[in-house]
């Protein structure tokens, strides 16, 4: 198949395009440069490829640009908490970022991070709180603009820098197999059977709705708990041009990719972010919703 006069997902040839890369870098032309970093970034048979490449390349200082926004003064931003009894949660220690934090999808283990939700519903989904469940619900106010790093919302230079956004952000939010995920993971390792990487090398199966299910075949595809070790990387080449934070989409709300938003997103912030919110207050809460993220996920795949 070719995508801009180059071969994806098919033969690869990473010498190649590196040789192209270097002449336009000594043609000095910065259109040609940037169509020749994605071509290089997409010289690979699979879309987990394309992520270590994405790792690759940031190595060896070859910058790949995605998207910036900015979340403006006055904006909530939610955290939902399990209840515990034991637990004070008028304290504003409870709502502050856990020292020593372990690691986590974005942050590495120790490193200073807060999850935070746009909305209470992506944070009900997130925290798998079943219904009846009591919850703590933490309201934080942006004190000043936020700007966060993200793989949706950026202007493409052509298709295959607007696919390598779509397929980062699938990897960035694809479900981790973990005790919490294990009923999830249970039906889709029966849906899907025994994936291989070869089920992640269509491009075309980008431009259809099947888009949506790439963050879960991810998932599937991930028999190892390596995953984290991964997504900690692509997080931190994308936060070295916004410190502030990142914004990234849910799994279990399949309706945001690049060129289409969502009101419903996860963000995580940093020092430099988490000095720019206050928190506000808190709400004892019990969830009465009757589904869940992983029926919301059996029920478009």
């Amino acid at each position: 198949m070719k995508k801009n006069g180059v071969n994806i997902m098919s033969k690869v040839d990473f010498k190649r395009s590196l040789s192209n890369y270097l002449n336009a870098l000594k043609n000095g032309c910065n259109n040609e440069i940037e169509k020749e970093k994605y071509k290089l970034l997409w010289e690979t048979s699979n879309f987990l490829g394309l992520v270590v490449n994405y790792i690759t390349l940031s190595k060896f200082n070859i910058t790949l640009e995605y998207g910036k926004s900015i979340i403006t003064k006055g904006t909530k931003l939610y955290r939902i908490r399990k209840y515990d009894s034991k637990t004070d949660f008028s304290s504003l220690n409870e709502w502050e970022p856990a020292p020593n934090r372990p690691q986590g999808r974005a942050n590495f283990k120790g490193q200073e991070a807060l999850y935070l939700g746009s909305t209470e519903n992506i944070c009900l989904l997130e925290t798998h709180m079943k219904k009846d469940e009591k919850y703590a619900l933490g309201v934080y106010e942006v004190i000043k603009d936020i700007q966060v790093g993200e793989y949706l919302s950026f202007t493409p230079i052509d298709k295959l820098h607007y696919y390598s956004g779509v397929v980062l952000n699938a990897f960035l939010i694809t479900p981790s197999r973990n005790e919490r995920n294990k009923e999830l993971f249970s039906y889709l390792d029966s849906y899907y059977g025994s994936l291989s990487l070869d089920s992640l090398k269509n491009i075309s199966d980008l431009t259809k709705n099947d888009l949506f299910e790439l963050p879960i075949k991810f998932g599937v595809l991930n028999k190892r708990d390596e995953y984290y070790k991964l997504t900690n990387k692509i997080c931190n080449i994308l936060s070295k041009s916004t410190p502030d934070g990142i914004r990234y989409s849910s799994c279990y709300i399949p309706f945001e990719t690049n060129g289409i938003e969502c009101s419903d997103y996860n963000i995580v912030l940093y020092h430099e972010g988490i000095s720019k919110i206050k928190f506000v207050n808190y709400e004892i809460k019990t969830n009465l919703k009757e589904f869940t993220g992983a029926d919301i996920i059996k029920s478009f795949i």
